[in-house]
């Protein structure tokens, strides 16, 4: 690839990453995506802001003969006594991952919370629209039949309906370091929405000191498509003064071999894709390939919007 003449574009201003959301729910799942998100913060000089949503059965309860007063009261004792209960287990979640800094000794972090009642994937959206997050990180748990439930279905729901980044890190995933965090593996189809895509994915890898690796899922790429894919590494070059973006191919057929190949060969420690990409959520959202993703390579899975 040419390297970039003095005629190139200047490099689009990338957004800074310095708040990160990271929804939780207490379970070990969530306390990795912290741990992950921890790490992160530190390295980017980011804010960590936790939130938790609970669901409250005071509206729910069932109408009680007598004043309408006293089933008020009964009302805001029940809401009063679950969020003084919410709030002690949100400062224990607190202590623990605090003595988790400590005992890395890792820089101190601008650390937070919000705790509300609600339907976690409405809330965690609400939330968002409000906070504005640069990012957000979410654990994904549970195995079972459907999309949803393998990858969480909270977190399969925000991912769907979120206008910012999210970062899901899979259940189980073991943290290999910040300092070990160098590739990222960018899925592309050569539509619009992938020079839409790069300027949020270069706040994200330039941040961190991470190298691009962009694959194209098909089968028998013909010469337009390695045109296409050579484009988009011309814009990389020229807008971004990106020269070691590398490329490949996988074939559709093959894909969990071809793609669990490209991990081991290029040391990928990121998948990142645009939501929006319909086609390319169908190929990679199947149960057996999501499965393969999440609990067999182990892959954070970095999407856009």
């Amino acid at each position: 690839m040419n390297s970039t003449d003095s005629q190139s574009v200047s490099a689009p201003t990338s957004q800074q990453i310095k708040k990160i959301l990271v929804p939780v729910d207490y379970s070990e799942c969530s306390n990795d995506a912290c741990k992950y998100a921890i790490k992160l913060a530190c390295k980017l000089g980011a804010e960590i802001k936790l939130f938790h949503t609970y669901y409250s059965p005071a509206f729910d309860l069932i109408e009680l003969a007598g004043a309408v007063q006293t089933q008020s009261q009964l009302r805001d004792e029940v809401t009063v006594n679950l969020e003084e209960s919410e709030k002690v287990t949100m400062e224990s979640f607190v202590t623990g991952l605090k003595e988790y800094i400590a005992k890395y000794s890792l820089p101190a972090l601008n650390f937070s919370y919000d705790i509300v009642p609600g339907v976690p994937e409405d809330e965690i959206i609400q939330f968002s629209e409000v906070y504005k997050p640069d990012l957000v990180v979410m654990g994904t748990k549970g195995k079972g039949k459907g999309v949803g439930s393998i990858m969480g279905s909270v977190t399969a729901a925000v991912i769907n309906r979120i206008k910012f980044p999210v970062l899901a890190i899979p259940e189980k995933y073991t943290f290999i370091g910040e300092e070990n965090i160098k590739n990222l593996l960018y899925v592309t189809d050569f539509d619009e929405s992938d020079f839409a895509t790069l300027k949020s994915l270069m706040s994200f890898t330039d941040q961190l000191g991470l190298e691009i690796q962009c694959v194209h899922i098909g089968d028998d790429p013909k010469a337009w498509d390695k045109v296409k894919m050579e484009g988009l590494m011309a814009y990389f070059n020229k807008a971004y003064g990106k020269t070691q973006v590398s490329y490949s191919f996988i074939s559709q057929k093959n894909l969990l071999d071809d793609l669990d190949q490209l991990i081991r060969d290029k040391s990928i420690n990121i998948l990142s894709l645009t939501r929006q990409r319909q086609s390319i959520v169908d190929k990679l959202f199947k149960p057996n390939i999501t499965k393969k993703l999440f609990y067999h390579t182990g892959i954070p899975l970095l999407v856009f919007h």
